[in-house]
């Protein structure tokens, strides 16, 4: 594999990876860009507004990062005109915000304006508009003329540009970023390596951002209208804005979906659109409609931009910016410039990706108020057994010690408030994480990364979902590097699961081998989830794995431990933990597999899907607790006939 080496390599061709490479082009460097897909970049799901006030960013870093970057903005825009002889089509035209309802609060951003007066500012507006806002220093630039100056600039300052060329994965050497892999064009090596792919960034790190589609519809002043363009404002409305072109085109935008990245336009979002438009501006019932297009906007949590060094050493981070990409690229390019340059602009500090794994200020869990029917219990005879729980040894895997002998799961709760409820009720210290479902953001699982105290839990990735044993291999280093990101610098743990059968949930017993022995060789503590077979759990032991998981019985099925007697020849086998994995769906069940001489339970579906999950949750660790005492007080012989529990002699005649 030939590998092409630069001093910069920038993943992602949108409009922030090209200010970024022509910046640092123009610095003397070396620069590679590759390009994904340039026509679903977040760009392209933009109607270009610089607003930041009337966007309503809170006073803070982010508004103050804004208001700086809109500052640059006339100067650098002049630059790339005088750079590409190209207008950008900047026009600080300032912005109205209309409102159909008298503000409670005043804007210290902006007076508010009475409808008569607002009438001045643009005639036209709908009967229901009751004032407004004017802020006369922001405006508009069209970012799709924009996205293709930044090109050409980039170009002819040198810029290596890759098109049609996606990173597929970045390989992680002694802590850096050694190589970037491609489908198209193999190996890219770079001295520094700056991650700017927007909303598809989380497919190369587990970083908290995923797509939001956005659709917008484009209008054109009809011909032989009275005036070119008679809309010299950009309206921003309660939930619509309207932006007008010097040439008599009008955006509409935008909608804002969490559907992954679901192309083309819908009748539902281009009506909304449409509707909305004309009840702020009925003008526009008249005029033509052009064209429909859209893209995806890359969001995290907070609606703040991820900036900054990143989780490898000569790897920074130039992502997440949502809905304020194109107001922010001047400033983005400088930052992260001075950065690639060696200076360490404060300013960055707050973007940092760590901010989702060391919040300044985190809730803690809920406490677990169960509902009692009948004297709350004190515990006391808990509290005399505790000794008996501390006198054992702790469980171990992979070298790392834990007192709770139950794993939960995350998936299948009503709520993160409940699950966190029920993970702490529980008083499990391993929590499994499905590694696909959260990079792709399936239901139920966007945000679930940010949802858990992690200093306090310890991650155990797992390959849920994956049917070969590529995949699982695949999706366990992107786990690894998940927990890192979390916080969990030295976790190597995965949870093998390599399941082809779709309706019994059955592993691949062939395929689990295949996948286990190449983690192990790559330095995962593999935990493999297999049938209860005690010749593949030995061959799984002696290839390295740090754990085995035979199942009780089908995942999710509550039908208990139906394979007791293959179990209790894997525990008496076994030189590893053997932690019994999927079936179990009551508190008894639970109890009678760690009497069988478990070393562990990973429950899920029983806590998560039961009436009162926080309850059941206590009630597994309580049993997990008690199975565990019972199996090491030794439970009394199995006899045929009965034994009299009173004494036979000094009877009272």
């Amino acid at each position: 594999m030939v590998e092409r080496h630069s001093d910069i390599l920038i993943l992602g061709g949108g409009i922030i990876g090209l200010a970024i490479a022509l910046d640092l082009q123009q610095q003397g460097a070396t620069v590679t860009l590759l390009s994904k897909r340039f026509e679903e970049a977040a760009s392209q799901a933009a109607a270009g507004m610089l607003a930041p006030r009337a966007e309503g960013l809170p006073p803070g870093p982010l508004l103050d990062l804004a208001l700086a970057s809109l500052a640059a903005y006339g100067d650098w825009v002049a630059k790339l005109e005088y750079l590409t002889g190209e207008s950008v089509g900047y026009w600080p035209c300032g912005i109205l915000a209309p409102r159909s309802v008298l503000p409670a609060a005043s804007d210290p951003g902006a007076p508010w304006l009475p409808a008569s007066i607002l009438a001045h500012y643009q005639p036209g507006l709908g009967s229901q508009i009751r004032g407004g806002y004017w802020y006369p220093e922001e405006g508009q630039v069209d970012n799709q003329a924009l996205a293709r100056v930044l090109r050409r600039a980039a170009i002819e300052a040198g810029v290596n540009l890759q098109e049609g060329v996606e990173a597929t994965a970045l390989v992680h050497q002694r802590g850096a970023i050694g190589q970037v892999l491609t489908a198209q064009a193999g190996a890219f090596g770079a001295d520094l390596v700056v991650l700017a792919g927007g909303a598809w960034s989380q497919q190369l790190l587990p970083l908290p951002i995923s797509p939001r589609k956005g659709e917008m519809v484009g209008l054109r002043v009809p011909i032989g209208y009275d005036q070119p363009q008679p809309l010299r404002r950009v309206l921003f409305g309660e939930d619509i804005y309207i932006v007008p072109r010097q040439d008599g085109r009008i955006v509409l935008g935008a909608t804002s979906q969490a559907v992954g990245f679901t192309a083309g336009n819908t009748a539902a979002g281009v009506h909304q659109l449409l509707q909305r438009a004309i009840a702020l501006w009925p003008t526009l019932a008249d005029f033509t409609l052009e064209r429909t297009w859209w893209g995806y906007r890359p969001a995290t949590p907070d609606e703040w931009p991820i900036l900054g060094p990143g989780p490898a050493t000569n790897l920074i981070l130039a992502t997440g910016h949502y809905r304020n990409g194109i107001l922010l690229a001047p400033i983005t390019a400088q930052l992260i410039g001075q950065l690639c340059r060696g200076d360490t602009p404060a300013r960055l500090t707050p973007f940092s990706w760590q901010r989702f794994h060391h919040p300044s200020t985190s809730a803690p869990y809920p406490s677990a108020t169960l509902p009692m029917t009948s004297a709350p219990l004190t515990l006391a005879t808990a509290s005399q057994a505790q000794p008996l729980e501390t006198e054992d040894s702790p469980l171990v895997i992979a070298g790392r010690s834990f007192h709770s002998r139950l794993m939960t799961g995350t998936g299948k709760y009503d709520s993160f408030a409940v699950m966190r409820q029920s993970i702490q009720a529980s008083g499990c210290e391993i929590v499994t994480v499905a590694v696909r479902r959260v990079q792709t953001q399936a239901p139920g699982h966007e945000g679930l990364a940010e949802a858990l105290d992690w200093s306090r839990i310890w991650m155990l990735p797992n390959t849920a979902g994956c049917q070969t044993a590529e995949e699982a291999i695949r999706v366990a280093r992107l786990g690894r590097e998940m927990a890192k990101l979390l916080g969990q610098e030295d976790n190597n743990f995965v949870k093998l699961e390599v399941i082809p059968d779709s309706k019994y949930l059955l592993p691949d017993p062939i395929g689990t081998l295949a996948a286990a022995e190449q983690l192990v060789k790559e330095g995962f503590a593999v935990l493999p989830y297999i049938n209860a077979d005690p010749l593949l759990a030995k061959r799984l032991e002696e290839v390295g794995c740090a754990t085995v998981m035979p199942l009780g019985s089908p995942i999710g099925s509550g039908q208990g431990i139906r394979n007791s007697a293959n179990i209790q020849i894997i525990i008496e086998n076994a030189g590893v933990p053997v932690v019994v994995d999927a079936g179990i769906g009551t508190p008894s069940e639970a109890a009678a597999a760690m009497e069988m001489g478990a070393d562990a339970l990973l429950i899920n579906t029983a806590i998560a899907k039961a009436t009162d999950p926080v309850a059941m949750g206590r009630a597994m660790g309580l049993a997990t607790t008690a199975g565990r005492l019972a199996y090491r007080a030794g439970r009394i012989p199995v006899r045929q006939i009965a034994s009299a529990s009173s004494p036979q002699t000094g009877i009272v005649a």
